[in-house]
């Protein structure tokens, strides 16, 4: 407890009639409060972790409390990246078949003859007569709109020559090549083409090369003539050429590609976890980075998906677009896509494997229309990197791991009592929780009490047998979403030699510990959960009832002064004390930085209370303890604190006193000083 008191004193100056040459002087004495506080064991004793409560009886029970393991044991899951490429070529390239057509119309035959179409009419009956080489001709074949070039490694070309002239055709000799090009593709011998009737030629393309700017030359085509019959005069009747490119698989080409599919994959990313066997997990940081690479010039389209990935019940897919590449160069993309939030099960496609993330992967072209190259030499490269995953929450067998802890625990409140005493009764608690759905054992290799002259080792049966906690359970309708298991060990003085170890007065409590995850290796549906893990707590209680000698509590308070000149004085401190304990005082001033300045001492002590037949006080006594000092008066000016010394006795010494709740000690600190004025 700290308090700031800043005492002032009032001074009336005597004015009186006075020789010009005098200097008058006085000498007084003041007397004034400084401090009036109340000092008790819950106050004296000021840490976080020491905290009294009271008894039924209303004695005071002095508790420490202090966690000695917390282990999370979240490196056991350890996801770490995995990448799966993908470098697809093009093994085909899936072009539809292509029909191109061309005619030659019996009206377009006529109106070449002299006088044709004054000799037969469109829509007239007549008899044609017999023509040779009139069908001689070279037909443009403009297949632009569906190609500019295409080498095939394989496929078909069909020429298909339909007669639907009204008469038949003899020596019919067609040839179908590349225009400009001496090399025919196809050559077709007909002898005789009746009326209504067709021709099929069919020839491979294999290891051709096929431009958009075809041509197909008739040689020779005879009109046989329709003698002596008359026929209808259609002038929309026509000779018919069709080219069918059908079956084709390409090498390259500069086309309009239709629809093409590059791949479909399924890929098990598995994840090496050493004994850990995961059937899920709950993200709580990661993501999926793709990398593509394309050398194909158009926009490829990539769809990607986990179906057992889930965020609130919808599965985690994804899907972009690399751009058309440029000509003789790639394109490349990167996209990053996070995983947090999402649930992974991770047994696979049909639920029978363990540490495992399925997914799925395709990846096409749409027709966009517009005439592109594209080869069997163009690929893409697909990475794709799960990044490293970061459970919040993981299911299954948390696999075998073991922990060694060695630690010293602050315990310097108790090492603060100086003097001795003895413990009437203490209790000290082991209380162990386990949050992980796994069994553990646990093992306390050594604990023992440290202060600077000596080191004590807790003995008890109970340390030599290994400690088993049960593994901790799910709690899916709380806010608390684990129960934890829970083991508590007791150690007092019937069990072990504790109270030695209290009574040392120990700085530190070391403790030396193993901890066996799954010793039985047989928790194959267990759980672990971020920053959960498991815990123990060392609770130390001690009933405030002992005896001992020269116990020295301590305590601190802030003060000011603002006099000087004081010549001589003391200070008195007024103690109504209801602690059955006599007690000595010393007092020392400290500056603001707690250096010791001047040391007061008393020749009275602090009287006990008057007690019971039991031991217990039934009245307070006073008592006024003197602090006598010469010349101090530049240590007054420089106090900022007075730090209180009391050194505690209990009478007789083999006698055990018990301290109550409402036991305090109250203290004045009266100044009486003897002050120089000019």
């Amino acid at each position: 407890m700290k308090c700031t008191i800043t005492y002032f004193l009032v001074f009336f100056l005597l004015v009186s009639c006075r020789h010009d040459f005098e200097r008058p002087t006085w000498e007084t004495d003041i007397s004034t409060p400084l401090i009036h506080t109340s000092l008790d064991f819950t106050n004296i004793i000021n840490d976080t972790i020491l905290k009294f409560d009271t008894l039924n009886d209303n004695s005071l029970k002095l508790l420490f409390q202090k966690e000695i393991i917390n282990y999370s044991f979240d490196s056991l899951i350890n996801l770490k990246p995995i990448s799966t490429t993908k470098n697809v070529k093009l093994e085909t390239i899936n072009f539809s078949n292509t029909t191109i057509t061309n005619s030659v119309t019996l009206g377009n035959l006529i109106s070449s003859i002299d006088f044709g179409t004054f000799l037969l009419p469109n829509g007239g009956t007549a008899i044609i007569p017999a023509y040779s080489d009139l069908l001689n001709n070279v037909f443009p074949i403009d297949a632009n709109e569906y190609f500019e070039e295409m080498i095939f490694t394989e496929g078909n070309i069909e020429l298909i020559i339909e007669n639907g002239l009204p008469t038949d055709l003899s020596n019919v000799v067609i040839e179908l090549r590349n225009a400009g090009q001496s090399n025919n593709i196809i050559t077709m011998n007909i002898p005789t083409l009746v009326s209504g009737e067709s021709k099929t030629t069919t020839q491979s393309l294999a290891n051709q090369t096929l431009f958009g700017n075809l041509e197909v030359e008739i040689i020779s085509a005879d009109i046989v003539g329709t003698s002596p019959n008359a026929v209808t005069i259609d002038y929309s009747d026509a000779l018919t050429s069709k080219i069918i490119i059908r079956d084709i698989e390409l090498q390259e080409g500069v086309a309009i590609f239709p629809s093409q599919e590059i791949f479909d994959e399924d890929t098990v990313v598995a994840f090496d976890i050493g004994e850990v066997k995961l059937k899920r997990v709950l993200v709580a940081e990661g993501g999926v980075e793709v990398v593509g690479v394309s050398t194909i010039q158009d926009t490829l389209k990539i769809e990607y998906k986990i179906p057992g990935t889930t965020f609130n019940g919808q599965p985690f897919e994804f899907y972009y677009e690399l751009p058309p590449a440029p000509e003789g160069g790639s394109i490349t993309e990167t996209k990053l896509f996070d995983f947090s939030g999402y649930l992974i099960d991770m047994t696979g496609k049909y639920g029978d494997t363990i540490n495992t993330i399925y997914t799925e992967s395709r990846g096409w072209i749409d027709s966009s229309g517009v005439i592109t190259h594209i080869s069997l030499e163009d690929s893409v490269f697909n990475t794709i990197t799960i990044k490293e995953i970061i459970p919040d929450k993981a299911w299954g067998y948390m696999g075998k791991d073991t922990v060694y802890e060695n630690q010293e625990l602050d315990f310097s409140n108790f090492s603060s009592f100086n003097g001795q005493f003895d413990l009437k009764f203490t209790e000290v608690k082991l209380l162990t929780e386990n949050f992980i759905g796994a069994n553990a054992d646990i093992k306390i290799n050594n604990f023992k009490s440290i202060n600077d002259q000596s080191e004590i080792e807790l003995n008890s049966d109970i340390l030599s047998s290994i400690i088993n906690i049960n593994a901790a359970s799910e709690n899916l309708n709380s806010g608390h979403e684990v129960n934890s298991s829970t083991i508590e060990l007791v150690f007092d003085e019937k069990n072990s030699n504790i109270d030695e170890l209290i009574e040392n007065k120990p700085k530190t409590i070391g403790v030396d510990f193993e901890i066996l995850l799954n010793p039985n290796d047989n928790q194959e549906d267990g759980f672990l959960f971020r920053n959960y893990g498991i815990k123990s707590e060392l609770q130390i209680e001690i009933p405030l009832s002992f005896s001992g000698s020269n116990i020295i509590l301590k305590d601190t308070l802030d003060v000011s002064f603002s006099i000087d000149n004081i010549q001589q004085g003391s200070l008195s401190l007024l103690v109504q004390n209801s602690y059955p304990i006599d007690a000595e005082i010393k007092m020392i001033l400290m500056d603001e930085n707690n250096l010791a300045l001047e040391n007061l001492f008393s020749e009275q002590i602090v009287q006990a209370s008057e007690v019971d037949a039991f031991g217990k006080t039934i009245s307070s006594t006073s008592s006024e303890l003197h602090f006598p000092f010469n010349n101090i008066s530049e240590s007054l000016l420089s106090c900022k604190k007075i730090a209180f010394e009391v050194k505690l006795d209990t009478q007789p010494s083999n006698q055990f006193i018990t301290i109550y709740d409402y036991y305090t000690m109250d203290l004045k600190l009266v100044a009486k000083f003897n002050y120089y004025l000019e």
